[in-house]
């Protein structure tokens, strides 16, 4: 008997971007109704490689610092911006991503792919965790005390870690990524390359879950097809097992629950037997599994 086929999803992305960070209720949902018949796979895109690239040549004939000083009040905008897409809360208080020695996003990039070498099982996880800090926490991810920060709470050992992520084998790994985002000419991120039984397609920017359901179901010929998930504590059990740290809002879309507090009434149970906790972040909370 043949193992059914599986629908690659290769995302094209930056630790960084708010983007895909709304779009993480859309990838739960994806997971729960087509329930292992989709394949994740993240390739880093180096969204901002240096961010005097994006200032105002005019403000740099001021200074430096007056350039990216104006450039980080346009971007902290654009973040919170993106909030209205699915919800999920972004945090830009005292907002220092990028400074004038801190000017690229390739570090969290690099720390992507370290983290995949140092542990496949826990590089996914650790993206979200990055990711949760940059957007949700907004802490300064480009600096290498805070991505070590989010290395211990993932679980990777610092020290595998540091070995890639300083020995030149992240940084190959990182060059392969660039390379494939460049041979097929993606432009925009985030960007999703869909493959099945040979077939693919190419998307750039964001899309919701009923284009995602609709691409999945026209390339594979309804081969690969959705299916309402079990709504009970043992699902999301399961669910928070293979995401220890999860928003309210990703469990809402994944089980297509009404609205947050009937996220509350599911997860009740779960804080009872005190397997979980909720986070609290500026404006929403988290559901985080205790170790």
């Amino acid at each position: 008997m043949t193992a059914e086929k599986k629908l690659t999803l290769t995302i094209f992305t930056d630790p960084m971007m708010g983007l895909s960070y709304e779009s993480e209720p859309f990838f739960r949902k994806l997971e729960t109704h087509f329930q292992q018949q989709i394949q994740f796979r993240y390739v880093m895109s180096g969204l901002v490689r240096n961010v005097y690239d994006f200032v105002d040549p005019e403000d740099l004939k001021v200074s430096q610092e007056y350039a990216l000083e104006k450039y980080m009040l346009q971007l902290a905008a654009i973040y919170k911006s993106e909030e209205n897409i699915t919800g999920m809360p972004i945090n830009m208080t005292d907002f220092q991503l990028f400074t004038t020695e801190f000017n690229s996003s390739i570090p969290l990039n690099l720390a992507y792919k370290a983290a995949q070498l140092a542990d496949s099982n826990k590089a996914d996880h650790f993206l979200y965790r990055l990711r949760f800090a940059t957007v949700a926490e907004c802490r300064p991810t480009t600096r290498l005390k805070e991505i070590l920060a989010v290395v211990a709470d993932t679980g990777i050992n610092v020290n595998e870690f540091l070995k890639h992520y300083q020995d030149g084998s992240a940084q190959a790994a990182l060059d392969d990524d660039f390379n494939l985002r460049q041979s097929l000419d993606v432009r925009g991120l985030p960007a999703y390359l869909f493959e099945y039984d040979g077939k693919q397609v190419m998307i750039n920017g964001v899309i919701g879950y009923e284009q995602f359901y609709n691409i999945i179901k026209n390339l594979s010929d309804g081969k690969v097809s959705a299916h309402q998930p079990e709504v009970s504590t043992n699902s999301i059990r399961d669910l928070i097992n293979l995401h220890p740290l999860i928003s309210s809002i990703e469990i809402k879309d994944a089980f297509s629950l009404r609205d947050l507090s009937a996220v509350k009434a599911l997860i009740q149970p779960l804080l009872d037997s005190d397997e979980i906790s909720i986070k609290p972040v500026h404006n929403g909370w988290f559901i985080q599994q205790k170790k």
